[in-house]
């Protein structure tokens, strides 16, 4: 029986766009280059891991891309937390009727140590009982470890759980531990709730 529902946070929370934000700030060709950089090259993991924080990671990046576009992205990274992932209304309201409906709440989230700076401004946030981010963890989804981390961490049983993410790897990371879930990559409410009725869960 489901008992706790397992929350990411980018996509799921918040929104978490860098192709559109890339876009906003450079032209076609730059945001494909500064997303190559970033997101395709394992910096961006770094973040996650807790190896590095935002000045670092601007520094690393710019050391690969031409001199244009050192000021606007290191513009971008400063203000990547406060302006360019803003919560999801509607997911403050589903958490809290989670929650009315007796269950668990928990945060699994690959995310950087700014987590703590702004968690204020993410008011879902504040609905869990229990966070778990990879920065802490030095691992990031889908490896197994962090799951495994957030059970032991919260002594959760997987089979109690439902995770809730936005990238299909991570769910089926989720799945190789026992803990079943489902993709809210299209951000259909009404999909996410027929899916957790399917499971028992009312909602």
């Amino acid at each position: 029986m489901i008992e706790n529902i397992i929350f990411d946070m980018g996509g799921v929370l918040i929104d978490f766009d860098p192709h559109r934000t890339m876009r906003s700030v450079f032209s076609q060709q730059d945001a494909l280059l500064a997303e190559q950089v970033l997101f395709h090259s394992g910096l961006w993991n770094n973040l996650d891991l807790g190896t590095v924080r935002f000045p670092e990671l601007a520094r690393a990046a710019c050391e690969q891309l031409p001199e244009r576009m050192h000021a606007p992205l290191t513009a971008l990274l400063n203000r990547w937390w406060a302006k360019e992932m803003p919560p999801l209304p509607q997911m403050e309201l589903f958490v809290r009727r989670v929650k009315a409906n007796g269950y668990k709440t928990y945060l699994c989230s690959n995310t950087s140590a700014d987590i703590y700076d702004y968690f204020d401004a993410i008011p879902a946030l504040g609905l869990m009982d229990g966070i778990l981010a990879s920065c802490d963890v030095g691992v990031i989804k889908p490896d197994p470890r962090l799951y495994e981390a957030l059970y032991s961490k919260f002594s959760l049983q997987p089979q109690t759980c439902f995770f809730i993410d936005d990238m299909p790897r991570n769910i089926e990371g989720a799945a190789r531990t026992g803990m079943t879930g489902h993709c809210f990559a299209d951000k259909d409410i009404a999909a996410l709730e027929k899916a957790m009725r399917e499971k028992g869960i009312r909602i």
